[in-house]
């Protein structure tokens, strides 16, 4: 509650959602308006002020991105391993086809020579980033 100094009455201070409801902008918005800040000092610290704000917004967002990442990598590495081809029944045919059908064998085996070739693929640029960065100082 405040005095209006022109009457003497006391009235009372609108809440954030009065200022939504009327559709103008809170009191707390129109701090970090710094367009209409006077002095350059005021308005750069206004700037900072919502550029730290945006900062730790966004390695909040990161940090809660990289451990639904982290948690998902973890549920999926335990809901499927795909089987080993010397595990698959070769003496059953797959009917409807005219010629036989498709060797499940085979597939499985390609799959699992291209999916370790991958993860090869993925360590070795792995490791060429991470060794990349270490001479890129300087040199004198």
């Amino acid at each position: 509650m405040s005095r209006d100094p022109r009457t003497g009455f006391q009235q009372s201070t609108p809440s954030k959602e009065t200022y939504l409801a009327r559709g103008r902008e809170s009191p707390e918005a129109n701090a970090d308006d710094w367009s209409n800040a006077q002095s350059s000092t005021e308005r750069r610290k206004i700037q900072n002020k919502l550029a730290q704000r945006r900062f730790r917004e966004k390695i909040k967002d990161q940090r809660e991105e990289t451990e639904r990442e982290v948690e998902n990598q973890r549920k999926a590495g335990s809901s499927y391993a795909s089987p080993e081809p010397e595990s698959i029944d070769t003496s059953q045919t797959l009917s409807g086809l005219p010629w036989g059908g498709i060797s499940m064998k085979h597939i499985v085996e390609k799959g699992k020579i291209k999916e370790q070739s991958s993860q090869q693929s993925s360590r070795e640029n792995s490791v060429y980033e991470s060794t990349s960065h270490v001479g890129a100082g300087n040199s004198r």
